[in-house]
């Protein structure tokens, strides 16, 4: 029951700090967050490409993922500009699947790689 709570914890805060770039996303919180979308996108995805032709929650999620990514960036220790490291197909992708999903928390005094 408290993975539940912890995760619906998690996901009100993704939306409390939606454009919150300053403080910081503990890696168990970044996890929560994108299952969660996971779970919504999945249940949703079909009755959204019926209705619009697109996910429509996708697109309202794109800003407090960009910020949450940021918040874990900083925390990991990078700059907010690493964000861009997203448009590398593969290389990129991987490095911040490592970064923001397994990188250490704490202002960026442990890191992964």
């Amino acid at each position: 029951m408290t993975f539940f709570i912890s995760i619906f914890t998690a996901y009100e805060d993704f939306w409390a700090k939606a454009t919150d770039f300053k403080t910081t996303t503990k890696r168990v919180d970044w996890w929560y967050v994108q299952l969660a979308n996971f779970i919504i996108s999945f249940l949703t995805f079909p009755f959204f490409i019926k209705m619009f032709g697109f996910n429509v929650y996708g697109l309202v999620c794109i800003l407090p993922q960009i910020a949450i990514d940021i918040r874990r960036l900083r925390d990991y220790g990078k700059d907010w500009k690493w964000i861009f490291i997203n448009l590398i197909p593969v290389l990129g992708w991987i490095l911040w699947f490592l970064w923001l999903g397994f990188g250490q928390s704490g202002q960026g005094k442990t890191k992964f790689i």
